[in-house]
This record gives structure tokens, C-alpha cells and sequence, in this order.
């Protein structure tokens, strides 16, 4: 069975934000990485991906302002990627993957990636966030290359760590 399509972010930017406005939402634009977590409900946007629903339930608690944020891929979250790629610990054919799938990120500069809409209700903030297919990638490559680059930069001679007969630090060992 096929999965249905993602929302796409880029796409709905501007669609959500006419929704609101033609609803008579006031809209407060929320800094990136600055809208509250405490008490946060996060709307389940794999069951229902339907902002419109979102904004039915606001409508219902009686909210008035919507809350809006939204990030657009930059050149350094790509660099952030390519240096993660550096200092991971890689056979060369994964190196060349994860260097392939970077590459193919890079198109997405300056696209949305991410974008939320959220309302204060009775001391809790509920959300709607949605990340981009792609963006999700990237996390995901970013999550690999950092588990992979564990224990990089650690100055000690392999002699050292031979001598006292224990594994370099960093390494996920166990005598178990």
C-alpha cells in the first residue's frame, strides 16, 4: 500500500498564512528556536496532516492569534553536514553515500524546511509542526555522521590505550 505524500512546507507557507487571515486569525510571527515549549501538545501531523483541522480545534478553545514560525534551509546547516561528514569514522563507499545525499540537499537552500503554527490554550500551547521529507533526510544524515565521528578528535596514542589493556575512549566497547 502505497504511504500518502508529506505535506510540503514551501507549499503551504503562504496557503496557511491566507487561511488565517481569511479566518480573522491574527497572526504573530514567532522568531526561529523562539516559540515556548513549556506545557507544549504537538498535533499529530502523520494521522492528520490537515492544518485546517489544526485551526478548527483553535477556533474551538476560542483563540484569536495564531502563532506562526518558519525556517528555510541555509548554507550552514549543508556545511554543518559536510563537516560532520569529515570527522566521522567511514568505509569509503558509505563516505561516498553520505557525500551523494549532502550534494543532493544542497538544491534545497533557501527552501522552507520547517514550519509551525501553534495557540495558547488554558496555560498549554498546542502545535502544528511540519518538517520538510527532505529536511527530515538531513537530520537524518546529520544523526548518522555524529554517531559515526564518536570518540574523533581524542589525542591519545593507541600504545597508551594498549598498555593498560583498555579500549580508547569514546569507543562503544563492553566485555559483556
Amino acid at each position: 500500500m502505497a504511504q500518502a505524500s508529506k505535506p510540503n512546507p514551501q507549499i503551504l507557507k503562504d496557503d496557511i498564512l491566507d487561511y488565517l487571515r481569511r479566518e480573522g486569525f491574527a497572526v504573530f510571527h514567532v522568531e526561529s528556536g523562539g516559540w515556548p515549549s513549556e506545557q507544549a501538545v504537538w498535533w499529530d501531523t502523520v494521522k492528520a496532516p490537515d492544518y485546517k483541522d489544526f485551526i478548527t480545534a483553535a477556533r474551538a478553545t476560542g483563540a484569536k492569534m495564531i502563532l506562526f514560525f518558519d525556517e528555510e534551509m541555509d548554507e550552514a546547516e549543508i556545511a554543518d553536514a559536510e563537516d560532520a561528514l569529515e570527522t566521522a569514522e567511514l568505509e569509503p563507499e558509505q563516505y561516498r553515500e553520505y557525500a551523494r545525499r549532502i550534494g543532493e540537499l544542497r538544491s534545497y537552500i533557501g527552501f522552507t524546511s520547517r514550519l509551525g503554527i501553534g495557540f495558547s490554550s488554558e496555560g498549554s500551547f498546542y502545535w502544528y509542526d511540519l518538517e520538510a521529507a527532505w529536511y527530515e533526510d538531513l537530520v537524518e544524515v546529520l544523526d548518522d555522521l555524529h554517531l559515526a565521528g564518536i570518540g574523533m578528535g581524542d589525542d591519545l596514542d593507541d600504545d597508551e590505550d594498549e598498555e593498560d589493556g583498555k579500549p580508547p575512549l569514546g569507543n562503544f566497547y563492553s566485555n559483556n
